[in-house]
């Protein structure tokens, strides 16, 4: 009963702090859906389509299959004739067809916008390279009589793209791979800032302690010959609770709520233990981190200072704010060291690379270690700072 009326006390001052669930909720996805808007246009599955400009001074039967064969490697992107825009540009020789076979051969002349970016050139030049490879293999194939030219193009062309197409495997490194720079905005951004805004539960873990403490609240718990035990679990079990809510409103959020905004909706692909392992093994680590921090702050300010400045900086070296991605191997060696990336890492392995229970298990069980070592440190403090607690000016 006693065990009851605690948690009951702590459940009613969580739902009274307004702060506290703005903080818990409302901030964490109104992060989530700005970032995950932000993020659309960069991080896509499929690249976006693009305009541009295929000069050919002299048509022909071979510049019609570039033409086809360049359209084919630019899924959804338009080639224009002409247009005075500021576009990237293509051009053929006046002896295009004349010259296929020549060796060694002289391509098309590229021209790009200066504002036009790196991922842009870099993927025209290969789907160019790609083109004019096919164009002059079946040149090469109707000079030699084996494909004849009155062929209809498209057959043509398609036995052109048979002859230069070949079958790799592919496997995902699940285990120590990176998956973020595979993620789309909604695999990156939804389990990004959940895990930013679980750890946030510290802050209103740590404010309650200090209340207690300095309004004689926990001198009188003393005096009732509580146990440690019972007033330790009083404080984590509401707050495991509130973290598993969060986990799951903010999934919720991004499989329901992104798609009414126009964005890619997450899917939840994989076992359902697997996301539930991780989300205890989570809640675990954010809980005993903030057992910690009630233990070691002193006043409500110091609280706030410490949780949020631990907060972030495990979410900038995280991959939280930037994605490993685009990290220099210092940092994502750094990175390495944040709990914030474990989790990250178990949930991409989860959403990006189709992973099971057996992947994510190394990853929790950092997390479930990490909230072992915190939650020993947190108790062996909080019980000495319970001990020493004493009547004050204060009360």
């Amino acid at each position: 009963m006693r065990l009851q009326a605690l948690m009951r006390k702590e459940c009613l001052l969580l739902v009274r702090d307004y702060h506290a669930l703005a903080v818990l909720f409302l901030m964490p996805a109104l992060f989530l859906l700005l970032m995950a808007g932000a993020m659309s246009s960069y991080l896509q599955d499929q690249p976006p389509p693009l305009q541009l400009v295929l000069e050919v001074p002299q048509p022909s039967d071979s510049s019609a299959v570039f033409r086809d064969a360049l359209q084919a490697q630019l899924i959804g992107s338009t080639l224009l004739d002409d247009s005075d825009r500021a576009l990237p540009r293509i051009g053929l020789a006046d002896d295009f067809a004349a010259t296929l076979l020549d060796n060694p051969h002289r391509g098309p002349r590229l021209s790009f916008p200066a504002q036009t970016d790196n991922l842009t050139r870099q993927r025209l030049r290969s789907a160019v390279t790609i083109a004019l490879a096919q164009t002059r293999l079946l040149a090469y194939l109707e000079d030699s009589g084996v494909v004849d030219p009155l062929t209809p193009l498209e057959e043509r062309l398609q036995l052109a793209q048979q002859r230069t197409q070949s079958q790799s495997d592919e496997h995902e490194l699940l285990a120590s791979g990176d998956l973020s720079g595979k993620a789309n905005a909604s695999q990156l951004s939804v389990p990004a800032w959940l895990i930013f805004g679980m750890f946030f539960v510290m802050l209103p873990m740590a404010a309650g302690f200090q209340l207690e403490q300095q309004s004689g609240t926990l001198l009188r718990f003393r005096a009732m010959g509580l146990s440690l035990s019972s007033l330790v679990i009083s404080k984590l079990l509401p707050y495991l609770a509130i973290n598993l809510l969060q986990f799951a409103l903010l999934l919720a959020l991004g499989v329901f709520g992104l798609p009414a905004l126009g964005l890619p909706a997450l899917s939840l692909p994989g076992s359902p233990f697997a996301y539930a392992l991780l989300a205890l093994s989570l809640s675990l680590a954010t809980c005993c981190l903030g057992l910690l921090l009630a233990a070691v702050a002193r006043s409500s300010e110091q609280a706030l200072l410490l949780g949020g400045g631990i907060n972030i900086i495990l979410a900038a070296i995280g991959g939280i704010m930037v994605p490993k991605s685009v990290m220099p191997e210092a940092m994502r060696q750094l990175a390495e060291l944040s709990p914030m990336s474990w989790a990250l890492d178990a949930f991409l392995t989860l959403l990006v690379g189709q992973g099971s229970l057996a992947d994510i298990a190394p990853y929790c069980a950092r997390l479930l270690l990490f909230a072992a070592l915190l939650g020993t440190g947190g108790l062996l403090l909080f019980k000495r700072r319970v001990q020493q607690t004493q009547w004050t000016t204060h009360y």
